[in-house]
């Protein structure tokens, strides 16, 4: 049945057709006779709707006011209300009429058509909307350039044709229009990122670096860059450069120091460094303190200087610092144990464990996505680095 939400839109908009299409005819000495065609048309329109036929509804309101330069407003919100509600074929019908008009300026054909190709890259129609939004973006007259790169730049990350994506960003006049320079900057660190991705895939690592040095420029501060590189160098036994390259990370966005933890423990014993391991890991976690670092200083500890050290450590560091993983960290260098101390200490353990492993480890601060992966680019709200770890007692 065809619900009475969808059909009070198209009532209302009905009645702003016709009251345009009126002020039009008066305007044209031709009151009275516009007024009872458009009557005519809009109760059709009003019995199309009520008989459950919203595309027949939808051409009658169409053809009750003509396009004109004084009504294209009408045929543009109409048009856009349809999208916006994810009816996209109505809402492309709409906007191709409006380009068949002949007495439509120069500008007014390009604002349809920038809305036909808002209606195709809503309608997943990709191909048809580039060539739409390419040929605004060749037509500099009428200041809908910016707005087509904006939505090139969009088709071109979910196409993953990601030089044409750099490309359509470095053609964005940044200073006037959309995002800011530092967003843009970011997005383009990350469309190298994910050429460098392709080509160590590749096997091609000197292709790789080219593009994380791009990403660099885009984005000096870009942290995946600097964790690429740094799995480069790993890739190609070259440890000291990859160590140089994951220390960057901190001082880039320290809250994405967790997911270097791991890499930069490997660099440290390829190079048979377990001192210099721990006196970093001890350095960050005074300066950058977290849950997965104080269990890689405890696990550090209990190697180097025995287990009593290690839960001392963090007994004293948990009283400060309360955390989930890092209470369970301490669990761990209590069992197993014997008796039933030992079982009961067992299932708060594995209950622990249950309840960490439930929750999620990362959000988005744009949107509040949650999950347990990590996301460069959100895939709820399609910002880049916009997912972070989760902080606090049941995160880092």
């Amino acid at each position: 049945m065809y619900e009475l939400t969808y059909a009070v839109p198209l009532i209302l908009l009905s009645a702003l057709c016709w009251y345009a299409g009126y002020l039009y005819g008066v305007r044209r000495g031709r009151a009275k006779e516009a007024s009872s065609q458009l009557a005519q048309h809009y109760f059709q329109g009003i019995n199309f709707l009520l008989n459950e036929q919203p595309d027949q509804a939808i051409d009658t309101f169409i053809r009750s006011v003509d396009v004109t330069p004084a009504t294209l407003e009408t045929h543009l919100a109409l048009g856009n209300i349809m999208r916006q509600r994810g009816e996209t074929e109505r809402a492309i019908r709409v906007h191709q009429n409006l380009l068949s008009r002949p007495n439509l300026t120069g500008q007014q054909l390009r604002q349809a058509r920038l809305e036909l190709g808002r209606d195709f890259l809503k309608a997943g129609l990709f191909d048809r909307a580039e060539r739409l939004f390419l040929d605004l973006v060749d037509d500099e007259s009428g200041g809908f350039r910016q707005s087509s790169l904006l939505h090139l730049i969009d088709i071109y990350r979910h196409e993953k044709e990601w030089e044409k994506a750099i490309r359509a960003a470095s053609m964005m006049d940044k200073k006037r229009f959309g995002r800011t320079p530092e967003g843009l900057g970011i997005e383009q660190a990350n469309f190298c990122c994910e050429l460098a991705l392709r080509a160590m895939a590749g096997g091609d690592l000197l292709e790789a670096r080219g593009h994380l040095k791009s990403a660099l420029k885009f984005n000096r501060n870009s942290s995946r860059a600097s964790m690429l590189w740094g799995k480069l160098e790993g890739l190609a036994n070259n440890h000291s450069l990859a160590l140089k390259r994951y220390l960057a990370v901190p001082d880039q966005q320290p809250e994405f120091l967790t997911e270097i933890l791991s890499p930069v423990r490997d660099c440290y014993q390829a190079l048979e460094d377990k001192s210099g391991l721990l006196r970093q890991l001890s350095g960050w976690l005074e300066k950058y303190p977290s849950a997965s670092l104080l269990n890689m200083v405890a696990e550090e500890i209990a190697v180097q200087q025995g287990d009593e050290a290690a839960i001392s450590f963090l007994g004293d560091y948990l009283e400060r610092h309360p955390s989930l993983k890092g209470l369970n960290a301490l669990l761990g260098f209590y069992w197993p144990s014997e008796g039933a101390v030992g079982r009961h200490l067992e299932l708060f353990k594995h209950t622990l464990s249950a309840l960490i492993e439930r929750n999620p480890a990362y959000r988005c601060i744009q949107c509040g996505f949650k999950g347990s992966h990590l996301h460069w680019l959100c895939p709820q709200c399609q910002h880049w680095e916009t997912v972070r770890p989760l902080r606090g007692i049941e995160g880092e």
